[in-house]
Formats: C-alpha cells, sequence, structure tokens
C-alpha cells in the first residue's frame, strides 16, 4: 500500500508541534508540587537585632509612669544618678534621722536636712525638753520602701520615699512614767520623706525636704 505523501507530512508536523509544546510546558509526572494559595508562605528572618528595651527603673517603678519618667528626667540633668543607691541612702539617712531625733542629736539632723525641716525638729525638740520629756526609740523593720515621686526643676531634683516602718518608740514624762507609746509593742509608722539634691552640687549629698504622714 502506498502512503499518501500529504498524510505523511501532516503526521511529521503534528508529532513536531507535540513536540514543541512538551519541551515548553512540561510532561506532568504525577510528582509536581501544587501552587495555590492554601501554603502560607513563611517570612524571611529579619536581619535586625532585637529591639532591647531600658529597664534600668524596672525594679523601682512601672515602665512608662510619672515616677519612670521622673527618674530619667534626674538621670539626664544629674549623670551617674542611681535609684538603688539612692533607695540605700535614703533608708540610712531615715534611720539616723530618727535617732538623732530621739536623743536630740542636733548635729546630726542639721547635716541632713534642709533648713526648714531642721528649723521644725529644732522647736520640736526645744518643746520636748520644756516639758521635761525624753523619747526611746528602737528600729524594728522596714516593711517596705518605695518611690512614690521624681520630678526636676531648674534648681535641682526632687524624689519622695514611702517608708512603711516598725519602731518601739515611748515617751516618758520627768519621773520616768510613759506618757506615749508601748515598750513591749512595736508601732507601725508610715511617712513619706522628700529629698532634694541640686544640679550644681557634686556628691551623693540628698538632703530632706519635707516630711509627711500617711494616715
Amino acid at each position: 500500500m502506498q502512503l499518501d505523501p500529504a498524510i505523511v507530512i501532516f503526521a511529521l508536523l503534528a508529532l513536531f508541534i507535540l513536540w514543541k509544546l512538551r519541551s515548553v510546558l512540561g510532561a506532568r509526572t504525577g510528582y509536581e508540587q501544587r501552587n495555590d494559595f492554601s501554603a502560607v508562605s513563611q517570612p524571611a528572618a529579619s536581619s535586625q537585632p532585637p529591639v532591647v528595651l531600658d529597664a534600668r527603673w524596672q525594679d523601682f517603678a512601672e515602665r512608662g509612669s510619672p515616677v519612670w519618667d521622673g527618674l530619667d528626667a534626674i538621670a539626664k540633668a544629674q549623670p551617674g544618678f542611681d535609684a538603688g543607691a539612692f533607695l540605700d541612702g535614703a533608708r540610712e539617712a531615715y534611720k539616723m534621722v530618727v535617732r538623732a531625733f530621739s536623743v536630740g542629736d542636733e548635729a546630726t539632723l542639721r547635716s541632713l536636712a534642709s533648713d526648714e525641716v531642721y528649723g521644725s525638729f529644732k522647736t520640736a525638740l526645744a518643746e520636748r525638753a520644756q516639758r521635761g520629756e525624753t523619747v526611746e526609740t528602737n528600729f524594728v523593720a522596714f516593711n517596705g520602701v518605695k518611690l512614690v515621686s521624681a520630678t526636676v526643676d531648674a534648681v535641682g531634683a526632687r524624689v519622695a520615699v514611702r517608708f512603711d516602718t516598725e519602731f518601739v518608740t515611748v515617751t516618758r514624762d520627768k519621773a520616768g512614767q510613759v506618757v506615749e507609746g508601748d515598750p513591749e509593742k512595736p508601732q507601725e509608722i508610715i511617712d513619706v520623706w522628700t529629698f532634694a539634691r541640686r544640679h550644681d552640687v557634686s556628691g551623693p549629698n540628698w538632703l530632706l525636704v519635707a516630711t509627711a504622714p500617711v494616715q
């Protein structure tokens, strides 16, 4: 049987077209990767370092609070300010002032307090001496010490501290009789004391500038 040349030509042309389509589109093997919207692509890892938040006041104030912002302002105005060291000094100053007031040590009170506060202490000591009273005070413990405010102005920095303490304190009259307090029972005393330091003063010499009892 003799093949028609036209049929042969068309058959070869069809095979050529099929070969070209396979070379361009590729043959399906059954292992092709699906490319649809069910797969969620993962973002590329960032080359930027993680952001580290300043945590230097985290033990003393809530981030973003007025106290936190105030401590920032103090550190800028008085480089080297350390809240931990300040609180340690405030605790010691508190005990020293209470002890000095108890025994009438005006020199210590003068070194730790502003003119106004020292004047108030001196007046109270004079009135006590006029009545012939004596005071016995023994420190027991700090139940809590907390920063309650921190501010800066053109002159200096001010920090208020809430002291929750226990003392055994007794006031006696001329005859030695107890007129106030209990020699066997600690008394809880809560005060807010404010300390200040000028910008133009070097060293850790914070002065007590205000006291207020917490009812």
